[in-house]
This record gives structure tokens, sequence and C-alpha cells, in this order.
């Protein structure tokens, strides 16, 4: 679904970190640097409003977790969840009775990430207006970077092709939450669970790692169980019906996990290992 453009999107991204661009291939194998400590390290690919990063960050300090949203729009909404979830916040009411905007409420640079490498910094968004490259920022994997917590970065960007932001054997565990099914055949390699993006991810993960897949769209999972298998994947977990399983993984939903299966609708899921 097409999210609306907010309004004064780009000052409001600011306020969490004014000088965080870099540039997605520039960080290949350095990602842990962005951290605390350094930890194995997972990713979810399209994080959406960030809720189940959020929880399996807070459940797990000895891992480091990357959120990566293109979205704009919806990497704010993200960034909110985190400040009420992770910060103190003053209250939201001013001297008037009326509401101040979130914004208003959150430290400026709250989110600044450090330790950026010199040569993975991106330009900064005039740079690239002026030199005429904005469109080729929304998909070059360029894009801004967000320290949540000692153990969680948001990235918002695109990333096309895995293997040229994340070194091999670089990342232990993978997410995909309810991507984009691309209902249409012609669409299908689009779907991040088709062939071409596996093949990157059995590159990045370590031998040891695990991809973990959710959806609600039946077409969309038997599609993708077939990739696993036809890529050289082997399910060690799988359920259709997630929420009625023992799995770990019914602990930690995204917003739209609990509104689907509120209604009843099943939750498909498998965990994907690579073959040795």
């Amino acid at each position: 679904m097409r999210q609306r453009k907010l309004k004064g999107l780009e000052e409001k991204l600011s306020v969490y970190s004014s000088d965080n661009r870099v540039r997605a291939e520039g960080m290949k194998g350095r990602w842990n640097q962005l951290f605390s400590s350094e930890q194995p390290l997972f990713a979810e690919f399209g994080c959406g409003k960030g809720q189940f990063i959020l929880r399996r960050a807070q459940a797990r300090p000895d891992r480091n977790f990357i959120a990566v949203e293109g979205n704009d729009s919806v990497m704010l909404r993200a960034l909110q969840k985190a400040a009420r979830r992770l910060l103190t916040l003053p209250e939201a009411a001013g001297e008037d009775g009326n509401e101040r905007p979130f914004e208003d409420i959150v430290p400026r640079g709250v989110f600044q990430a450090e330790n950026i490498p010199q040569d993975a910094r991106g330009e900064n968004r005039k740079d690239e207006a002026e030199s005429g490259i904005r469109k080729k920022y929304r998909g070059s994997g360029t894009g801004r970077i967000f320290r949540a917590a000692p153990n969680l970065i948001f990235v918002n960007m695109y990333i096309r092709d895995v293997t040229e932001c994340f070194a091999e054997n670089e990342l232990s565990g993978i997410y995909l939450n309810f991507s984009d099914p691309w209902p249409k055949e012609r669409h299908a390699a689009r779907r991040l669970t088709h062939s071409r993006y596996l093949s990157g991810y059995q590159h990045v993960l370590k031998p040891e790692g695990a991809l973990e897949f959710k959806t609600d769209n039946e077409a969309l999972f038997r599609f993708s169980v077939r990739e696993f298998s036809d890529s050289g994947w082997e399910l060690s977990e799988y359920s259709e019906d997630l929420h009625a399983s023992d799995f770990d993984s019914v602990g930690f939903q995204t917003e739209y996990e609990e509104k689907f299966s509120s209604l009843g609708r099943p939750i498909f899921y498998c965990r994907a290992e690579r073959r040795m």
C-alpha cells in the first residue's frame, strides 16, 4: 500500500540525526563498527514501523540488529516508535494544554550514529540536488542511518543487492516480515524470496545462519517454500498457522501481524537454513 508523504518529512527525520548519510556499499564488512560492541549481526529487510525489531533487540542484548526500511515516511514512524519505547520523554501537552508535535518533544540528534567511516559517508541532500543525482539516491544504496540503541540501528535506504552492502558471512540471521507479495507473475523476480535474492542471502549469511520469513499471503508463502527448496535451503521450522505453534517467533510480532492474527487470519511462517 502506497504511504502518504508526510508534511515536513525531511526536517522531522533530521531531528533524530542530523549527520547520518552513509553509502551501504561503503559499510560492507564494517557494520559492526557502528555498535557498542561486536556481536552476532542480524538484519531485517523491510522493517516497517519497527515493532518487531525493537522487541528483538530488547530481548537479545547479546546480538546486534540492523533494521532496513526504504520508505521515508515509514522510517519516521519507526523512529517515533523507538523514541517512545526507549526514551523518557516530557509530556506531550504544552503549557496551553495543546499537544505538542512529537518531534518537538524528542531531543535533537537523539539517534545520532557514531563511528561511520569517513569513506562510507554519503553526500548530503543539498549536494545531491545540485549534482542532479537525487533520483539515483533512491535506489543506489545511499541513505540515512540512525542508532536507536547500543545494539540497534535503523537504515533508511533501499538495498537492491545485499552482496553489494554486506560481506560474505557477515550476517548471522535475516528476517523478512510481510514483504510485498508482488502478486502478478511477471513481477515474481521482485519478491524478496525469489531465487535471485536467496542466492545473495546465502552469500552474506554465516554457514550456521538462518532466514526467518512471515507472511499472511498464502500464495506468496507457497511460492517462497518452492524457491527455498529449489535454491538449496532446508526448512528447520514450518507452520501454516504460526500462532498455533510453539515457535519462538510467536513472541515477536509486527504491527501488521497483530492486526491480522486478531482477526483470525493465519500467519504463515518458516525458518530456512543454508543446506551444507
